[in-house]
């Protein structure tokens, strides 16, 4: 239980740092966020396919070499008009101002021109104080703005890596709002007359535009530079381009020749024609294609930041690292290719702080089970793999609290096997050969108490000392140990056979075994050498009962076991025997065999 709350304070302490740094914006995060919007606008992006309504007059490199450096007089503007109203363009938007006079003949010519068009917007620029209002207006002269339909800002104002991403589609100053060049694009490809400024909004005619609370929109980019028709300025000017490519068209007239330096960066270059820009917007109204990041992706952002946050540290909790890492990358994976397709469809959810929120819960929960956990397992596993079997000590990691610290008193069923007439038996032989085949009975007996569920205690030279019901405790305790006893006897035909077959004298051993109270636990110096045992009067007991063995040939047991084991097991009466250390004789008993075919088979229950 411990763990479990420990994973929960770990998941909440994660999710409510994440969601901490998700309400402050942190530059760092904040930045890494736009970052992955533009990646994802990139992986989006698919080839527009249809005739744009939207078309780019570009004074461009060509423009400036046969017309002469930039700025060019404005004799060529009002041509221009004249040969886009002759061809029947919708409207003609100048994402440039004329701020002072060239001549007075030329500017009327211009003017004219404007007028006669009936459909132009000249283009103006704020200047903005440091608390944020406009101080003040650049914008063109009034004898040009007079005969203009529309005047408009073209205020570009940046992220802070400098990427364009929003723009402001109305700024106030002086009592009204100026439209952006592209919301007026808008409007000519709508047909709407004028606009409405709402808290998060601006409605222009029956389109409604999502915006935050300075009117700013996010700007669904089409594509990269060259995603609308393009025609430069002088071949429209000279009649190269024909009139069908421009009747009824919006056309922007911007700079594209680099050596102007009207050039923005996008999600998609670092060479986008600022006027390219104002005419994505236009589009992006005109055909209410909107991104959204507001209230309602913000609710999304936590939910998924706090619900991420839970599925992670399940987990990571749950399964092995090996299978755990994997599938948390999966659900790093899974969750940016939602986010992906939820931007296709319009909203912008957080990438950066939902997968911050995953790394850090796998982050914690992996640390917390690796020093901590899967520490304390490591140890349960070195102190009892060795002893018992493996399906105990997997049951033991799960349960720690059954392997104590320190000693309880417990019933258990002891079992002592020893080697008979060990010390004439070695002094025959070299100490190799005695090695060898004492490692052979060892190996096998280990073995059956094994599968036995037995926890193998100590060898203690030729002896084993193996006992039942600890660590973990087990009903049929008694029975498990007598069935280990008679397989062990069992074993001593095929391995005798396998000495006298390779010219060895063969082993043989005895068996004593009892069920009685005993200490059993940890014990020894804490940081130094510590074993999990048992100690007691009833474990010295087996030690001394295991002589009788040698006369039965059987293992032999005592009268407390022979009771649990009675309805199970053959026994015999043996009679009664003084040992060391009691003044009253015990009665012990032969085991024969296994009673009743249908008794429980090995490896019997444990809790």
């Amino acid at each position: 239980m411990k763990k479990i709350v420990n994973i929960y304070l770990i998941t909440a302490l994660a999710v409510v740092l994440v969601l901490f740094l998700y309400h402050r914006q942190t530059d760092l995060l904040e930045r890494f966020e736009e970052k992955t919007y533009d990646l994802r606008v990139q992986a989006l992006h698919t080839p527009s396919v249809g005739t744009s309504p939207i078309a780019i007059v570009a004074i461009d490199d060509r423009t400036i070499g046969e017309l002469g450096r930039f700025p060019f007089s404005r004799e060529h503007y009002a041509a221009l008009l004249e040969v886009t109203r002759r061809a029947g363009a919708k409207a003609v938007l100048f994402d440039a101002f004329f701020p002072e006079q060239q001549s007075r003949s030329i500017d009327e010519e211009f003017a004219a021109a404007i007028r006669r068009s009936g459909n132009v917007t000249l283009a103006c620029g704020m200047e903005f104080a440091p608390d944020g209002t406009v101080s003040g207006i650049t914008s063109s002269i009034p004898l040009l703005e007079k005969g203009a339909r529309r005047i408009a800002q073209i205020n570009v104002l940046p992220d802070s890596d400098g990427v364009i991403r929003w723009t402001r589609l109305a700024i106030p100053h002086g009592g009204r709002f100026y439209p952006s060049l592209g919301l007026s694009g808008a409007a000519e490809l709508l047909g709407a007359d004028g606009f409405q400024v709402g808290p998060r909004s601006v409605r222009l005619g029956d389109r409604v535009i999502p915006t935050d609370s300075e009117q700013r929109m996010l700007i669904a980019y089409s594509g990269p530079p060259g995603t609308y028709p393009r025609y430069s300025f002088v071949d429209v000017l000279r009649g190269r381009v024909g009139e069908e490519k421009l009747r009824g068209k919006v056309l922007y007239v911007g700079a594209t020749a680099l050596g102007i330096y009207d050039m923005r960066i996008t999600p998609f270059s670092n060479n986008s024609p600022g006027v390219e820009v104002n005419a994505t917007v236009a589009d992006n109204i005109a055909r209410g294609n909107f991104v959204t990041r507001g209230g309602m992706e913000g609710l999304i952002d936590q939910a998924c930041i706090i619900l991420l946050g839970i599925v992670t540290a399940l987990v990571s909790w749950k399964l092995r690292h090996a299978v755990s890492l994997p599938l948390v990358c999966l659900l790093v994976a899974g969750y940016v290719y939602c986010s992906s397709q939820v931007l296709q469809a319009g909203r912008w959810i957080s990438v950066v702080y939902p997968v911050f929120a995953i790394v850090l819960v796998y982050a914690l929960v992996a640390y917390y089970r690796f020093f901590i956990v899967d520490r304390q397992a490591r140890d349960i596993r070195s102190m009892f793999s060795s002893y018992v079997s493996r399906r105990v000590v997997d049951e033991l990691v799960k349960n720690p609290a059954l392997a104590r610290i320190g000693g309880e008193s417990r019933e258990l069923t002891i079992l002592f096997a020893d080697v008979r007439n060990y010390t004439s038996y070695s002094e025959r032989r070299s100490p190799a050969e005695v090695v060898r085949i004492l490692n052979d009975y060892l190996a096998a007996m280990t073995d059956i108490i094994i599968r036995y569920d037995g926890t193998l205690d100590k060898f203690l030279g030729d002896g084993i000392l193996a006992y039942w019901n600890a660590p973990l405790l087990q009903e049929n305790h008694a029975e498990l140990a007598c069935r280990c006893a008679l397989e062990m006897m069992a074993a001593m035909g095929p391995l005798q056979e396998k000495w006298r077959m390779a010219g060895d004298e063969p082993l043989s051993w005895g068996i004593g075994i009892n069920t009685g109270e005993v200490i059993v636990g940890n014990m020894g110096a804490v940081g130094k050498k510590m074993e999990y045992t048992a100690i007691g009067d009833n474990v010295n007991l087996t030690y001394r009962i295991q002589d009788k063995s040698r006369e039965a040939g059987c293992a032999v047991i005592t009268r407390a076991l022979r009771d649990r084991v009675a309805h199970l097991m053959e026994t015999e009466e043996l009679g009664e025997i003084m040992v060391k250390g009691k003044s009253i004789p015990v009665a012990v008993y032969g085991l024969k065999g296994v009673r009743s075919p249908s008794a429980a088979p090995p490896g019997g229950t444990t809790r």
